[in-house]
Formats: structure tokens, C-alpha cells, sequence
């Protein structure tokens, strides 16, 4: 596998064209560059490669007979089959450039003539490295999504309700204090081992401990094995909707042993429908766990190649698939995934003047002309969307030209001492519990409020977590929103929404909360 031989072979096609051709050594040295002992040598290796064939003809100047059987793109192709199934990844992407070719746009067209040859693999496009597949430090969407397919919760939470996931039954006191799940005896993790009460245990109190994730769980006093399949949790405050809370990517339940691993060392090993076979830079590749205790995938695989270059590609951000681009394609869309907001924390800042003038920038309704009164530090998180609301809050004089502070954070990392947040709240299941999330995980409240206010906010929340009703959660949470958006604290100023784009052949895609599709149910219809 040689892009240097790649390039030399396209020369020589571009020169001679496909078929039989009568040539000297001569001209294919010429066309090789080289001198007629080293054409001799690369022709061998072509032809062992199965690209061309050569009939040397004898004397000095006679004309032997070339016949090019392969396109170069196709060669190419080849070489990078051979490439990916070494796990040379590296090797690929520079196969795929050979001749001064786009790496984004080779790899997409290799890609798409692959999985419409394909129906056990689908390909998506992705724009950076997957982060680290640990249920307790992974914040980003897609890493998210990817932890509820690589491990299992408890429960989890379909459409409008929960099902049991790594528990088939559960239930509580009349208290609501104390629950108890029972696991499923057959479920195995990745490696083999048996799904214990132990691991249940060892994997959701190292979650409560957690510096980001234990403000969502402080209620929760203890966990304990009641047997090797049963599991006991203990509260020091009611929560009917604890199984809400479970079923998160957080709560998911690895191996004992993986739980507090360094990051050098760990690796994603969990008991749902996939298991992580490659965990590259360039490719993630997730296969088929035949093991898994529930429905199992209709797919072999789900490979995730990376490009930086794919940042700015539209498909790319709506997360599509790899298949025969001529083919024809359904939109699957959702306005259901979450909202921006605008968090004013300053005391200066909180007015209705400043609040709206705010709102009808970040929403395209004003020309960006108004002054805020001083120089402001404001922190926005890390993707397009509010990279966008940011650049139009910089472009006010206000803002450009007073020396503001501004900083990127990483979704759920709140910055201190900001007098501006831009952000969003996420939909992850639920509606009340992603609502009651993002007020629990939020670190700052008691800078941004005042105590009347602060304290109006805590005894809501302890009122929402206690109420057994959906609907009256969900009253509660935009009472406490309208709440603030009156003070001029929060104002969510847009839905998030999303449309993807699906080859038809790909069947089965439904927008999941998390902005992705559940991959376990996808499936490639046959051409």
C-alpha cells in the first residue's frame, strides 16, 4: 500500500488510457519518471496488484502490450480496503489524497460507494474526536448518545414512559424514599462478566460523589447490594420519579473495576447493543454485542469517520449517513431537543430594556445598535449555534470596543463570575427531568439571585421533585422559568431544532431527544 505507487499509476493511465495499448518500456518509463529497470519493478507490482498486466516484447525499442484493467479511483479504493481492514486509519485518509486530492470530499465519495455495497455497516460523518465514553465525564451530545449505546441504565425512557433496561421490575415504599430494582440475571458485560448488584452499586455512588453530577442526586443517601441481582436505593427526601433520573447517560452501569480508571487506562466496556471495536482519532467503530439482554441490532456495525474538515459541511451537521449519493433521501425533524437561553447574572444588567434588546439580537429582529453600560464577561458554549449568538453579541460596539471578556465552555461547565451566559438546556428524555436538571446542575444560582429569589428557586425544586404528576412538574418548571424570565435572570429565546437528512435505503432513523437515532434499530434495505 503505496500513495506514491497510486499517483505513478494514475500518470500512467491518464498517459496511455484504459485497454491494451502498444508501448515501449520506454514511454512507461517517461511516463513513470524513472529510469526502464525501475518501471520494470513498479509494473511487477502493479500487475501483482491486479491494476494492470504487461507483455514485455523483445529487442530494445519493440512494443510490449499494456493493458490498465483498473480506474486509479478504483485502485485507490482497493488499497484503502486493504488499509481499514489493518486498522491503518492513518494510512487510509493519506491513500485517499493521492494526487493532491480533497481528504473531506475522497473520503465522503469512498464512503458512499462502500455502504451502497454494504447493507451490515452504516458510515456517518463527523467532525472531531470523539471524547471519552465514560458515563460520569462525558458532557457533549454526541458522546452522550453514544454511552446509552455502547452501556445500559436501569431503565430506560421510550417515548412517553420507562422500560426496563438492566432492571425488569422495580417498585418503592409509599414513602417514596426507598426503591428497589431487580436486574435481569442473563445481562453480560462487554468482556464477559456477569451484571451484578455490585456493579450497580459501585457505578451509581461514584456518580453521586461526582463534583458536576452530585447536585442532581444529593437526595440520594444510600445504595446497596440487597442480593447478587437486587438492588436497594435510599433517599433522604420522596422522589416518585427517581426511575426518570436513572435512565440518563450519566447513570449508566459500568464494570466495577472501569469506574474510577484513569483515562490512559480505561476503556468503554458496557452491556448494551454495541460494543467499542475501534477508538481512533479517525474512526469509531461500534459492532454488534449478539450478547446484549434486549432487542439485539439490526446492523452489524456503525462506524463514525472523523474529518476536521467536515466542521462547516451542513450534512455533517445534521448528522447524516453515508450511502449512494444519487439515491433518493427522506427528512426525519424534530423541534423537540432543547432551547436557548440568555442568563444575565449581573444585577446591572437585569432590566427589561437590557433583557430585550438581548433577546431581539439573538433572534435577528434588531440591528446589533444598542449599549450595554459596561464592559461585560460573557461565556457562550461550544457549538455553531451559540458560537453564532456570541459573534452577535461581540459585534456591539458596547461589547467590541469596551474590552469585553469572552470565553468558550464546554456544554454543562459553567463558567464563574460571568455577568452573561449564552447556552442551552438539553432534552434528554423527559421534558420535567431535563428541566430539573439544568436548574439542580447549575452552580451559580445563589450569584445571579437574590436570597428571596434563591430561596423561591430551592423550595420549587423541592416541590417539583416531589410531586408524583408529569403534568404538574412540568406547570411547576415553567412557573420557575416565567419566574425568571420575569426578574430578568433567563430568557430562553429559541427552540433547538433539527432535521436530518436519510437515504432512503436507511430505514428505521427516529430522532431521539439527544439529536441523534437510536442505531440499534437502523437497518440498510437491500437494493
Amino acid at each position: 500500500m503505496n500513495k506514491r505507487k497510486l499517483e505513478l499509476y494514475e500518470d500512467l493511465f491518464q498517459k496511455m488510457g484504459p485497454g491494451v495499448n502498444k508501448v515501449t518500456i520506454e514511454q512507461i518509463a517517461s511516463a513513470f519518471k524513472c529510469s526502464e529497470r525501475h518501471a520494470r519493478t513498479l509494473l511487477k507490482q502493479m500487475s501483482d496488484s491486479g491494476w494492470l498486466t504487461w507483455l514485455p516484447a523483445r529487442g530494445r525499442g519493440q512494443k510490449g502490450e499494456l493493458n490498465c484493467h483498473s480506474e486509479p479511483i478504483d485502485a485507490c479504493y482497493e488499497q484503502v480496503d486493504l488499509a481499514i481492514e489493518e486498522k491503518k486509519y492513518e494510512l487510509a485518509h493519506q491513500l485517499i489524497s493521492f494526487n493532491g486530492r480533497d481528504i473531506a470530499a475522497g473520503l465522503k465519495q469512498y464512503l458512499g460507494r462502500t455502504s451502497s455495497q454494504n447493507e451490515k455497516t452504516i458510515y456517518a460523518p463527523f467532525h472531531r474526536k470523539i471524547g471519552q465514553l465514560h458515563p460520569h465525564h462525558s458532557m457533549e451530545r454526541t458522546e452522550r448518545h453514544l454511552i446509552h449505546e455502547v452501556f445500559q441504565t436501569l431503565v430506560t425512557f421510550e417515548g412517553s414512559g420507562l422500560q426496563g433496561d438492566l432492571a425488569h421490575s422495580w417498585d418503592s415504599d409509599n414513602s417514596h424514599t426507598k426503591w428497589t430494582f431487580h436486574l435481569r440475571s442473563s445481562a453480560t458485560f462487554h468482556d464477559q462478566s456477569m451484571v451484578t448488584a455490585a456493579d450497580v452499586v459501585e457505578s451509581l455512588r461514584a456518580m453521586t460523589q461526582s463534583t458536576y453530577w452530585r447536585r442532581l442526586y444529593d437526595h440520594i443517601d444510600q445504595i446497596e447490594a440487597l442480593s447478587l441481582y437486587c438492588v436497594v436505593i435510599t433517599l433522604t427526601t420522596a422522589d416518585p420519579n427517581l426511575p426518570l433520573l436513572l435512565s440518563r447517560a450519566e447513570a449508566s452501569i459500568l464494570p466495577r473495576h472501569t469506574v474510577y480508571l484513569p483515562e490512559t487506562s480505561y476503556l468503554p466496556i458496557g452491556s448494551g447493543p454495541f460494543m467499542v471495536d475501534i477508538s481512533s482519532e479517525r474512526v469509531l467503530r461500534l459492532v454488534r454485542n449478539n450478547q446484549y439482554s434486549g432487542q439485539c441490532a439490526l446492523v452489524e456495525k456503525i462506524e463514525i469517520w472523523i474529518h476536521k474538515e467536515w466542521e462547516q459541511d451542513k450534512k455533517c451537521a445534521e448528522n447524516f449517513f453515508f450511502l449512494d449519493g444519487e439515491e433518493d433521501s427522506y427528512k426525519v425533524s424534530t423541534n423537540n431537543i432543547g432551547y436557548f437561553f440568555v442568563q444575565l447574572n449581573h444585577r446591572e444588567l437585569q432590566t427589561d430594556s437590557i433583557k430585550h434588546s438581548l433577546l431581539r439580537l439573538f433572534q435577528g429582529e434588531e440591528e446589533a445598535c444598542f449599549e450595554l453600560p459596561f464592559p461585560v464577561s460573557f461565556s457562550y458554549e461550544n457549538n455553531n449555534d451559540n458560537r453564532e449568538f456570541a459573534n452577535k453579541l461581540i459585534s456591539l460596539d458596547s461589547v467590541g470596543k469596551k474590552k469585553s471578556t469572552v470565553r468558550q465552555v464546554t456544554y454543562g461547565q459553567a463558567a464563574p463570575n460571568q455577568d452573561l451566559a449564552i447556552g442551552g438546556i438539553r432534552l434528554e428524555g423527559d421534558r420535567a427531568t431535563s428541566l430539573f436538571a439544568f436548574f439542580k446542575l447549575y452552580p451559580y444560582w445563589n450569584k445571579s439571585l437574590t436570597w428571596e429569589q434563591h430561596d423561591y428557586l430551592v423550595q420549587t425544586l423541592q416541590s417539583i421533585r416531589s410531586s408524583a404528576s408529569a403534568t404538574q412538574q412540568e406547570a411547576m418548571l415553567d412557573q420557575l422559568i416565567a419566574f425568571l424570565y420575569d426578574n430578568n435572570v433567563l430568557a430562553i429565546f429559541k427552540s433547538e431544532n433539527l432535521t436530518l437528512t436519510v437515504p432512503s435505503r436507511v430505514r428505521n432513523v427516529a430522532i431521539n431527544s439527544i439529536g441523534w437515532c437510536d442505531f440499534a434499530k437502523l437497518w440498510v434495505k437491500p437494493v
